[in-house]
């Protein structure tokens, strides 16, 4: 059985972190799922909120909110020094649902796909469609001005713009 840790980082946002465990939680997975939290010293009872409500969750308490990857960095460490190291590891940010079934789907793939290192998923709006800040391009003076002045929201011109993939 292949197992996947998965990283959630938080601050401040024990709403949208219910959320996303409860997403995580609420199918069962084929896969041996570990689900790591490293909470960026929040003061809104995040820390205590997976503590009472996922207790599954090994949970790091930063005391400082050192940033993104300050915090992915220490699940990270924590996760390679593990007498068993996971086969996968999903960094999550805290304001994704997680559908029924994508995290055996997402290791399924990488099962199949020995030669793939990252994978970034397609993102969806709650209402379904897709998150345009999934498709950023590489950062120049020309996407820039695209961007900055609406014109990237034409087909033409967004096909035309440099894509990092």
């Amino acid at each position: 059985m292949s197992s996947l840790a998965v990283v959630i980082l938080n601050y401040n946002r024990a709403d949208l972190l219910a959320d996303c465990l409860a997403s995580i939680t609420a199918a069962p997975s084929n896969c041996d799922l570990t689900i790591w939290v490293v909470d960026n010293a929040s003061s809104d009872g995040s820390a205590d909120m997976v503590r009472e409500r996922f207790p599954q969750a090994r949970l790091i308490v930063s005391p400082i909110n050192g940033g993104f990857a300050h915090g992915n960095n220490l699940a990270l460490r924590a996760i390679l020094a593990a007498t068993n190291p996971p086969d996968y590891t999903l960094l999550l940010n805290n304001d994704t649902i997680v559908p029924a079934g994508a995290l055996d789907n997402l290791v399924a793939y990488l099962k199949t796909h020995a030669d793939v290192g990252v994978v970034g998923p397609k993102l969806l709006l709650p209402d379904g469609s897709l998150d345009l800040a999934c498709r950023r391009s590489f950062p120049t003076p020309e996407v820039a001005f695209y961007r900055m002045t609406g014109l990237a929201r034409f087909s033409h011109v967004a096909r035309a713009l440099p894509a990092i993939t």
